[in-house]
């Protein structure tokens, strides 16, 4: 990773501007080509220092609610178990832990029933016992940002 590697760290996680076409404003803050931005960010994801580009939304404000699964899937099922997870729309942020609940994710509905049929598909399919919910009770949103060109 160079400096402008660490320089585009730096604006992505300022937020991408709210334009037709964002990568042409962070490539003339970089002093480089559209193209190497998006050649930059592409390499960057491949070799996992960004995991993630996209917008967050309040889920709340739109007419969600959430929630945190805590389960346990034994070892010769934990990969299909997460891949079934990860499937499901509404599923975010979804961890293997260790621990007896070794997969935790959070999950994002608009109705009790949908809510219900994920997690009883989860039980069902994969013949869990130890599937829990943890509803939000508060919210803390926390600006992290990490000053990859700060020594």
């Amino acid at each position: 990773m160079d400096a402008l590697d660490r320089k585009l760290l730096n604006l992505l996680q300022e937020g991408l501007p709210l334009e037709k076409d964002p990568y042409a404003i962070v490539s003339r803050q970089l002093g480089v080509t559209r193209s190497e931005v998006a050649e930059r960010i592409k390499r960057l994801l491949n070799e996992g220092y960004i995991r993630r580009l996209g917008g967050t939304f309040d889920s709340k404000a739109m007419g969600y609610e959430s929630i945190l699964v805590g389960l346990r899937a034994s070892e010769e099922q934990f990969a299909d178990v997460a891949r079934y997870v990860n499937a499901c729309p509404g599923v975010t942020h979804n961890y293997r832990r260790s621990g007896f609940l070794n997969m935790w994710f959070t999950l994002s509905f608009c109705s009790s029933a949908q809510k219900e049929a994920l997690l009883q598909g989860l039980r069902d399919t994969f013949a869990l016992s130890d599937v829990f919910e943890f509803p939000k009770v508060k919210s803390f949103k926390l600006r992290v940002f990490f000053d990859m060109e700060g020594g």
